[in-house]
């Protein structure tokens, strides 16, 4: 089962695989795993208000969170900041999100 969702803020794509056959399952059975492609990499990124790391090295290492409904963020200084939430997440599911910020004038 493959979904995809499209967004028109900069360059978004989350697509959710929920074929646990063919991704491998995280640690905890109550977490769903989120690759973040974020240009510029150094951008953090957070979840629910709490920040859990940046783009460097989370295109290829997953974050691993708690499944449910979840509010993504995505901020760097000089940039128009990326809000996305995520509703109803199940476990051992796998999305990716992909963005690009859009650089501010102030």
């Amino acid at each position: 089962m493959k979904r995809l969702l499209l967004a028109s803020l900069a360059t978004l794509a989350i697509a959710a695989t929920a074929c646990a056959s063919s991704v491998a399952m995280p640690r905890n059975d109550a977490d769903f795993r989120l690759f973040v492609d974020v240009t510029p990499k150094d951008a953090t990124i957070l979840v629910d208000d709490a920040a859990v790391g940046n783009g460097i090295n989370t295109a290829e290492v997953p974050l691993e969170i708690l499944a449910g409904t979840r509010r993504i963020t995505i901020i760097r200084d000089g940039y128009h900041t990326f809000r996305t939430t995520l509703e109803y997440i199940q476990p051992g599911e796998t999305y990716t999100l992909k963005t690009t910020l859009i650089a501010s004038e102030f």
